[in-house]
């Protein structure tokens, strides 16, 4: 059963697992001199993480360059073009310039080598993507300062070490340590997620909302009510649904369907009927289910089962995994 004393609430790890996020280090950058660019690659999540020297960047929409320094890590969500710059006055008028690759396979930008950075790209499947991209903000920077980064300077180190080693299995190594790396920053961002941010990801650092979170979770079939999950909170009614809307994005019984029916379709897709679907997610009608399960997915249950299934079988399309660019 779900209560606040359970060690093994963590429904970060539910989510995480249930989207299975790979991630993918698309290599090293090294730049110097005078440079700036526009990483064009939209609908691609992206994480950069600096190990040397500093740069200016800014995402459509704000304001001001901002100062990304070395152990910090930046993830976009690809909504937004990310821009990188050598100074603040050469953000504005960066383009998608051609990026180099030398001999080593490094990839290179201006003269010398003043700042390094490493560059990757998050791969979940077609079926989950919204789900991924709905919960981040535009853009998450979390400062290698900060006592939350020190996993992440370790780390770092780490895939330097790994991606200069003829070492066997090097390459599972370097894939495991940037899942690790994604991992570790969104981590590092939900201890201080701004409230300004869009995505209901910062929801998953709120200490109250975590209990209930792991209640939807591990028991997603449960009848539950506003009145009992306010209770797991440990808040009022009135409270608790206030602060969840605001953390998330929407009520929690909004939440707690919408959670059921990505859990009924990953059944569909493993071959379930829509009857065993309805069921595994605490539906004894059918029809209430199909109704469901089509408001917020857009698609009948049992259209989705015959169609979209024998879609996905076929074509096997990782998202994001066909982008070429840094």
């Amino acid at each position: 059963m779900c209560n606040s004393s359970n060690i093994q609430l963590d429904p970060l790890s539910d989510l995480l697992d249930f989207i299975q996020v790979r991630c993918k280090l698309s290599g090293q950058l090294t730049a110097g001199g005078t440079w700036a660019r526009r990483f064009n690659n939209l609908d691609t999540i992206k994480f950069c993480a600096i190990t040397e020297g500093s740069c200016w960047y800014s995402i459509d929409g704000k304001s001001e360059p901002i100062q990304v320094e070395a152990g910090d890590v930046l993830i976009t969500n690809g909504t937004q073009t990310l821009t990188m710059a050598s100074s603040a006055d050469l953000v504005s008028d960066a383009v998608n310039t051609t990026i180099v690759q030398d001999s080593d396979g490094q990839y290179r930008l201006g003269e010398g080598c003043d700042f390094i950075m490493l560059g990757g790209m998050v791969q979940i499947d077609v079926e989950r993507q919204a789900l991924l991209l709905n919960c981040l903000p535009p853009l998450i920077h979390v400062l290698g300062i900060s006592d939350e980064a020190k996993p992440i300077a370790w780390l770092l180190k780490q895939l330097a070490i790994e991606m200069k080693s003829l070492r066997p299995g090097r390459l599972s190594v370097i894939s495991g340590l940037a899942q690790l790396l994604f991992t570790q920053t969104i981590r590092a961002y939900l201890e201080h997620a701004p409230d300004r941010d869009k995505g209901w990801l910062k929801g998953f650092g709120d200490q109250k909302l975590i209990v209930v979170l792991s209640c939807i979770h591990s028991e997603p079939s449960k009848n539950w009510g506003l009145e009992e999950l306010a209770k797991k909170a440990g808040m009022s009614r009135t409270s608790f649904a206030v602060r969840f809307r605001k953390m998330i994005g929407v009520p929690p019984l909004t939440y707690l369907t919408q959670w059921r029916m990505y859990l009924a379709k990953r059944e569909l897709m493993s071959g379930a009927s829509v009857a065993e679907a309805a069921a595994s997610v605490g539906y004894s009608s059918d029809s209430a289910f199909s109704i469901a399960f089509k408001r917020v997915m857009s698609i009948a249950p049992a259209h989705y089962r015959k169609t979209v299934k024998d879609e996905m079988m076929t074509s096997q399309t990782l998202y994001n995994s066909t982008s070429t660019d840094f």
